[in-house]
């Protein structure tokens, strides 16, 4: 299942723009795949942009119902739930654009993995794609087929900024001393050390060990997303709570 609603539309999407192109260049084609899937993921984007500042608007009353019910666990997620259902908001929705992306970058990791590039697989191929000819693993001197530490490097800091971007429309944490945190508290402040470091280190990582051109999908994601932020920030900053 997942070779053919992941892998296989990746990959002939791919070769159909590697195709396209004047110089076959495999690094060009992941630019431009990657902006067209963050393009079809764009309304999705937008709606979990909403529910994190709306997360945000809503937290004193969160909080008020954490202090009255705090002996009362049950309690405080019956009237937790009915004020996301008050303020029509789904607290996992914001999780579920990270989810998808997951195949996709695995889809990808296989593509270069496992023989898709730069040899061609014809048996993979869809009908009505071409195959290409004479491809061009190389961008600024970087073979994008093969693992690379400076492109790998700049995909961690580019989720770095994006991630640390991104918590700022996030309920924050409270600033008192660890030992006065209540265990939401202490959960929220945990959750966002793992996103701003864990995950820049994980994909830092994890680039050592894939080609260029996989880092290269999480570097334009990141610099599209933070773009993509700002973008929203401004249109809709008598929204934004600082």
């Amino acid at each position: 299942m997942f070779h053919t609603l992941f892998y296989k539309p990746i990959y002939n999407a791919l070769i159909f723009i590697l195709d396209i192109l004047p110089n076959h260049s495999v690094a060009l084609a992941v630019i431009i795949l990657t902006i067209v899937i963050k393009l079809i993921l764009l309304p999705l984007s937008y709606k979990m942009f909403r529910t994190q500042i709306l997360q945000r608007k809503i937290q004193p009353l969160i909080s008020k119902i954490q202090e009255e019910y705090k002996d009362n666990r049950q309690m405080i997620g019956v009237k937790m739930m009915e004020v996301y259902k008050e303020h029509k908001l789904n607290p996992f929705s914001s999780i579920l654009l990270m989810i998808i992306q997951i195949p996709i970058v695995f889809a990808l990791y296989f593509v270069f993995a496992r023989g898709g590039l730069p040899e061609i697989n014809i048996a993979d191929l869809y009908s009505f794609v071409s195959h290409v000819n004479n491809i061009n693993p190389f961008l600024f001197g970087v073979d994008f087929t093969k693992a690379n530490i400076v492109v790998g490097l700049v995909a961690a800091v580019s989720q770095y900024v994006q991630i640390r971007l991104s918590l700022q429309n996030m309920p924050t944490a409270s600033n008192k001393p660890l030992a006065e945190l209540k265990p939401e508290e202490m959960m929220q402040k945990q959750m966002s050390f793992m996103m701003k470091y864990f995950i820049p280190v994980l994909i830092f990582v994890a680039s050592l060990k894939v080609s260029a051109a996989v880092a290269l999908y999480w570097i334009v994601s990141s610099v599209f997303m933070i773009v993509q932020e700002l973008y929203f920030r401004n249109k809709h900053k008598e929204d934004f709570i600082k």
